[in-house]
């Protein structure tokens, strides 16, 4: 496509140029002179002749696409900056501190583990003491009540031989005189056994209760020399004094029973007898003292 051709500059030396005043620039002398200008004019004809002028295409506003906003210039904030720092920070602290809790937790919670049992062994310990004290002082008490009984056991046979000595040679000493002052008294054959298991006895101890052989209480001990006689009696003091009739004291024979209050005995003839007085005298020869009657089976 061919354009139109360029409008044609006029030379400032052209502009108002009257042709009665002065030859044309296409006159005659003119052109018979040299001039740059009109070299110039020439090429440039020449060039417009050859080669097309292209028209400049306009297309039309429709066409084109709107055009978009300029970008308002960026504004650099630095508070964004600032806050993803701080937060950088603090989830590197929150680590950090969520890494640690759980470490301090467990060294806490073994260091209360441990007093705990610090304190367990402490009062394992103090209990195990208090046991073998114990026991050490319950060991000396027994050693102690185990001497002091056999110390008792042993002043107590002392005391019974003693006893026993004395009374039996008071009998042998006291028997053999009155044997020989007294008027021969008739003893039926059945009181004679009585007699002597009375006799035998003497220096054994007393117990409450005891019938023999090796301790008596009153009523045991007449109970038990009766019985060498047929006699069946009760171990009562007043029930055997019940099965009996009273004689008075000058018709009294050796083997008759002897009666006091709560108490009974044997009588031996010449005012004295034998019986279990008490825990100290024990299976006792002794004379008959106030209180005291005889009765007889």
């Amino acid at each position: 496509m061919r354009g139109r051709l360029p409008a044609r500059r006029h030379h400032p030396s052209q502009r108002n140029w009257d042709s009665r005043e002065s030859p044309g620039p296409n006159s005659e002398a003119s052109l018979s002179r040299p001039s740059t200008g009109r070299v110039l004019a020439a090429g440039a004809l020449a060039l417009a002749v050859s080669s097309p002028v292209l028209e400049s295409v306009e297309p039309p506003l429709e066409s084109l696409p709107a055009a978009a906003p300029a970008a308002a210039p960026a504004v650099v904030d630095p508070q964004p900056a600032l806050l993803a720092r701080t937060a950088l920070r603090a989830s590197r602290s929150a680590v950090r501190r969520s890494t640690a809790r759980p470490v301090a937790v467990a060294v806490r919670a073994a260091q209360r583990s441990a007093q705990r049992e610090t304190q367990k062994i402490a009062t394992l310990r103090r209990a195990a003491q208090a046991r073998r004290v114990a026991e050490v002082r319950a060991a000396a008490q027994r050693r102690v009540a185990v001497r002091r009984a056999v110390a008792a056991r042993r002043a107590a046979a002392e005391r019974g031989s003693a006893v026993g000595a004395r009374t039996r040679s008071a009998v042998r000493h006291r028997a053999v005189p009155k044997r020989r002052t007294v008027t021969r008294v008739r003893t039926s054959m059945r009181m004679s056994s009585v007699i002597a298991f009375a006799r035998s006895q003497v220096g054994k101890t007393y117990r409450r209760g005891a019938e023999g052989p090796h301790a008596f209480d009153c009523s045991g001990f007449t109970k038990r020399a009766y019985a060498l006689a047929g006699l069946r009696l009760p171990h009562s003091s007043g029930a055997q004094a019940a099965r009996a009739r009273t004689v008075s004291r000058s018709a009294a024979r050796p083997g008759d029973l002897v009666v006091g209050p709560g108490h009974v005995g044997i009588y031996m003839g010449g005012g004295m007898m034998i019986d279990a007085g008490n825990p100290r005298t024990g299976v006792v020869y002794r004379p008959l003292y106030a209180g005291l009657h005889i009765e007889r089976f």
